[in-house]
C-alpha cells in the first residue's frame, strides 16, 4: 500500500503525539539465528542507556519480528518526535554499530546499506568514539541515505491506536515520579495534619481512586 510521506511519520501513521514505523527486510539464508541475536543485542543496549537519552530521541518502543519462516524481518517502532530527527537521534544515541550488527544479516545490506556506508566514508567514520571532532556532524550529514533505505521498506499501518497518545514519555515518567513522591507523603504519619487541608482534597481523591 502506497502512503504519503509526512514530516511527522515518514510513511507511517500517527495517533496523538505518537507515530509508528514498520519497515521490512529480507533475511539472508542461514542467518536467522544471527539476526535474532543481533536484534536482542540492540535492545539490550537500549535498556542500558540512560532514560533521559532514550526519551530525547522520541522513542516509545521498538521490536524486531522474524516471520514468513524466518525469511523476513520487521523492525517496528513508535516515536514522539518528527520522522527525520527520530531516525537521526536513534542512530546517534544507540550507536550505528548496533544497527550494523543486525542489518548485515539482511539482503538489503549488499544492495543498499553497504553501498550507502561506502558512499558515507566507510564504516569506521560512522562508528567508534562519539566524542571525536566532527563525528556527530558527519552522521547527521550522511543520514538522508539511511532514512531513504528505511522508507523504501516502510509500510503504513492499516490501522493504528495508542491509548496514551496524548501523553509524551516525559509527561508519563514525570507523573510516575510525582505519584511515587505523593505515596511517600501519604505513608508519613507526620503529614497527616497537613493532608487535612481542603486544598489537598483533589489529590486525596485521586489517591483513593
Amino acid at each position: 500500500m502506497n502512503a504519503t510521506v509526512t514530516k511527522k511519520a515518514g510513511r507511517g501513521a500517527t495517533d496523538g503525539v505518537v507515530s509508528e514505523m514498520a519497515t521490512y527486510f529480507h533475511v539472508k539464508p542461514g542467518h536467522e539465528r544471527e539476526v535474532a541475536a543481533a536484534c536482542q543485542r540492540m535492545v539490550d543496549a537500549l535498556k542500558q542507556a540512560p532514560m533521559a537519552a532514550t526519551i530525547k530521541t522520541g522513542l516509545r518502543d521498538t521490536r524486531h519480528v522474524l516471520f514468513n519462516n524466518d525469511t523476513e524481518l520487521l523492525w517496528a517502532t513508535t516515536f514522539e518526535t518528527e520522522w527525520e530527527p527520530y531516525i537521526d537521534d536513534a542512530f546517534l544515541t544507540v550507536g550505528f554499530e548496533h544497527f550494523v550488527d543486525w542489518m548485515q544479516h539482511t539482503a538489503e545490506w549488499e544492495t543498499k546499506i553497504a553501498p550507502w556506508i561506502e558512499a558515507s566514508g566507510g564504516l569506521e567514520s560512522l562508528t567508534g568514539d562519539k566524542t571525536r571532532e566532527g563525528f556527530e556532524e558527519h552522521i547527521l550529514g550522511s543520514m538522508a541515505g539511511m532514512r531513504q533505505i528505511l522508507q523504501d521498506g516502510q509500510q503504513k499501518a492499516a490501522a493504528y491506536w495508542n491509548p496514551v497518545s496524548f501523553l509524551t514519555m516525559s509527561e508519563i515518567t514525570k507523573a510516575e515520579r510525582i505519584n511515587a513522591a505523593f505515596q511517600e507523603v501519604l505513608d508519613d504519619p507526620a503529614a497527616e495534619e497537613a493532608l487535612q487541608h481542603p486544598a489537598l482534597k483533589p489529590l486525596l481523591a485521586q489517591a483513593a481512586s
